[in-house]
């Protein structure tokens, strides 16, 4: 966990000592394992904070069928603590005194492939539960979600998908809502490096949402800066889902403000477990019979070696700001070197990206954008083939900076080869912090996520 030590003056130096942590990410891909069947997988999910509070109390969920069941919070007074998350700005979930648990769906009993190294493929689930935003008394549709299917690709992008209802009821305006059968509708999207790891086998996906851009039939969308202490946040659900959706009900899935509640609409992570009941035998070759004494051994197998990488250190500091010519505060500091190890056979070559995290001050109470972090990669071993990735500034723009996915090094396939049986490389960034204007004092944690593809 890193951390930035900011104290704001309007017309003084504004002190920041900034510690960025490094988090180790993704899978190799350049092998693909053999497929993996899911038998028994479980998929569980808050929906999101806004959810968890609404505006008449938590909203509702009910109607559970198949193999979908609703876990209980204490936000209703109940007691799972299966699915638990950290409170805004780490997720939507409301902060509150003690932290109160989300209520949750869990679906059971999904079934899929999933390769067995890089986590690339489908799952499935059967069920379906209704999820109602309002008092039984306002007459309000209800929203029906069955059938999940969640389609994932190494780098950890991909979707899930449902099959949509939307029950016959009244809009906020009184006039009658009739019944829709939506179809199957894609309600969340997962970017590349969404995935993180779990317990033994299961991850969590975070669902995109900031900076994704939406033209709804309701409210217009609003978009948001990280000024005055606000996250900045804004964005929306999958625009199929949002689109698709009455007009009445659209709002709950975009921004359509800053700050407050609004903070509260991004989708909550996903959870799942694949529950795997081993490789395909189909797909893996059987063992040999026991040869005789008089048969010749087979040689061993040759290891099909691995892609590793390792960081000189686990944080940095940025030093203390100070004031730019453009009179912004800046601070600057160095990613500690990373070293990528590659001693695959035919190996194709790999990609290393960075992504950090809202900057957060220790006590939940503001934060602003990771896009206020820039870098300028730099490869430390000349080797024919690999490069650094193309400098990223500051950014003011939500998605900028270091806000989504950036390229740290590429090495492509014959840059390996020339390398004989192992490739070693060293690469760093120099780091830039631009601290927003409007930044309220405090300390502020961030974590920079490394993943490595190939």
């Amino acid at each position: 966990m890193g951390a930035v030590n900011g104290r704001v003056r309007t017309s003084a130096v504004l002190a920041v000592m900034a510690l960025l942590a490094l988090l180790a990410a993704g899978l190799p891909t350049g092998a693909r394992g053999a497929p993996s069947s899911a038998t028994g997988a479980t998929l569980t999910w808050g929906i999101n904070g806004y959810a968890q509070v609404g505006i008449f109390g938590p909203w509702v969920l009910s109607g559970a069928t198949g193999g979908a069941s609703v876990l209980r919070g204490s936000v209703s007074g109940g007691t799972q603590d299966e699915y638990v998350v950290a409170p805004v700005p780490a997720t939507s979930m409301p902060r509150s005194t003690p932290q109160r648990t989300p209520n949750a769906v869990r679906f059971a009993g999904g079934s899929g492939d999933l390769d067995a190294v890089t986590g690339a493929g489908s799952l499935s689930w059967t069920g379906a539960y209704t999820v109602n935003a309002y008092p039984a008394s306002f007459g309000a549709p209800d929203e029906t979600y069955a059938d999940p299917v969640l389609t994932l690709a190494a780098d950890g992008s991909g979707s899930l998908s449902f099959d949509v209802r939307v029950g016959a009821g009244v809009d906020l305006d009184g006039h009658p809502s009739p019944a829709k059968q939506l179809g199957r509708v894609t309600v969340l999207t997962f970017a590349a490096g969404s995935r993180s790891p779990l317990d033994d086998d299961a991850f969590r996906l975070t669902p995109e949402y900031q900076g994704v851009t939406v033209t709804p039939s309701g409210a217009p969308q609003v978009r948001c800066s990280a000024t005055g202490g606000a996250t900045g946040w804004w964005g929306s659900w999958a625009p199929e889902l949002v689109t698709a959706l009455p007009a009445g009900l659209q709002p709950h899935f975009y921004s359509t403000g800053c700050q407050g509640t609004q903070d509260h609409k991004p989708p909550l992570p996903v959870d799942v477990d694949p529950g795997r009941a081993g490789p395909d035998p189909s797909a893996s070759p059987s063992l040999p019979a026991e040869p005789s004494p008089s048969a010749t051994p087979s040689p061993a197998p040759v290891e099909p070696g691995a892609l590793t990488w390792s960081f000189a250190s686990d944080a940095t500091s940025l030093g203390t700001a100070a004031v730019g010519a453009d009179g912004a505060f800046v601070a600057t500091g160095t990613l500690p070197t990373v070293t990528v190890a590659d001693t695959r056979k035919a190996s194709p070559g790999f990609t290393l990206s960075g992504r950090a995290r809202p900057f957060t001050r220790a006590d939940g109470a503001h934060v602003f954008g990771a896009q206020a972090l820039g870098w300028t990669p730099a490869v430390l071993d000349a080797l024919a083939g690999a490069r650094a990735g193309s400098p990223v500034p500051p950014s003011a723009v939500p998605g900028g900076g270091l806000a989504s996915s950036r390229t740290l090094v590429v090495a492509d396939a014959a840059s390996v080869a020339s390398g004989g049986d192992a490739l070693e490389v060293r690469v760093t960034a120099e780091l830039r912090l631009r601290v927003p204007a409007g930044a309220e004092p405090g300390r502020y944690e961030s974590v920079l996520t490394i993943t490595a593809l190939g």
